[in-house]
């Protein structure tokens, strides 16, 4: 009993570094977009995403170092014969498919929309599930089941896309370099989320990837009207999950909800809804706030 104990002790020091939170990324979304982005755009950084390029060597001062307890006690080498390829890496099948009928242009706007999609949605899996966890705040309860609804939808939806992708005979990349190199969507904040925060983010974030997704239905409509269908469907999706975070703050005819009571007495700052400056205790008319 007298040995076990430095060595839980031990275990738990290493589970500890494990957890220490990495340098988040910068998890401001850029101002919002007046229009939704055409399709010739979304294909375009694609493109641009699908050549190689090379990951930065991780700098040992920062994250990296304050895991080596663990990550480098193992002396297993993991290593393919296959080179790593570019991000994403969307492999045509010489087998026998069904034709789109569309030529090689039409099969490359199906697969890159597709894909596309398939990072946008895994990188809200991932999101969604951070703030599961993380949630705080006096709507930490119903975030935190709403939030694994979605993470559970978003699963569902990407896995159909993922399938989309093999049935047109082309390979899906769902790595997480793929992810980080090519989504829109940047990373939530780490640490603990207040509940104000999870709403602005999450009403923007799907905001964003259902107009990407609008783009891509409308890039597919003609050389794989099923693959537009399928992403019609996604896009109803998204805008549900959209409308169930904004809807929160919602503004009505008796209340302007501008989220005071959630964020620490100022308005939530949400891209296209200006603050209206009212303070918690003010009414709507302004005849009752004379002194």
């Amino acid at each position: 009993m007298t040995r076990s104990i430095p060595s839980l002790a031990f275990g738990l020091l290493l589970v500890s570094t494990a957890l220490s939170p990495a340098l988040s990324r910068d998890a401001t979304l850029a101002q919002a977009r007046g229009t939704a982005p055409s399709a010739s755009q979304i294909l375009a950084r694609v493109q641009v995403a699908q050549a190689d390029r090379t990951a930065p060597a991780a700098d040992p001062q920062t994250s990296g170092a304050r895991t080596d307890g663990v990550r480098q006690s193992s002396q297993t080498q993991v290593g393919s014969r296959q080179p790593t390829g570019a991000f994403p890496t969307n492999e045509i099948s010489r087998q026998p498919v069904i034709d789109l009928g569309a030529g090689e242009d039409g099969m490359k706007k199906d697969v890159a929309a597709l894909q596309q999609t398939l990072t946008e949605l895994q990188q809200l899996q991932l999101q969604t599930k951070q703030a599961h966890w993380n949630a705080s705040g006096t709507l930490y309860y119903p975030l935190h089941l709403l939030l694994q609804e979605h993470y559970e939808g978003l699963s569902k939806y990407a896995d159909t896309i993922a399938e989309r992708l093999l049935a047109v005979g082309a390979s899906a990349d769902g790595r997480a370099n793929t992810i980080v190199r090519t989504s829109g969507v940047p990373e939530i904040p780490g640490g603990f989320l207040d509940d104000a925060q999870i709403l602005a983010w999450f009403t923007n974030a799907y905001k964003r990837v259902g107009e990407e997704v609008n783009a891509a239905i409308k890039a597919t409509e003609k050389v794989d009207p099923t693959t537009s269908n399928l992403l019609q469907e996604v896009e109803h999706g998204i805008a549900k999950y959209q409308w169930q975070m904004r809807a929160q703050l919602q503004r009505t005819g008796t209340d302007p909800n501008t989220g005071w009571d959630l964020n620490d007495n100022k308005p939530i700052d949400l891209q296209g809804q200006p603050g209206t400056g009212q303070n918690p205790g003010q009414s709507q008319n302004p005849a009752q706030n004379k002194p």
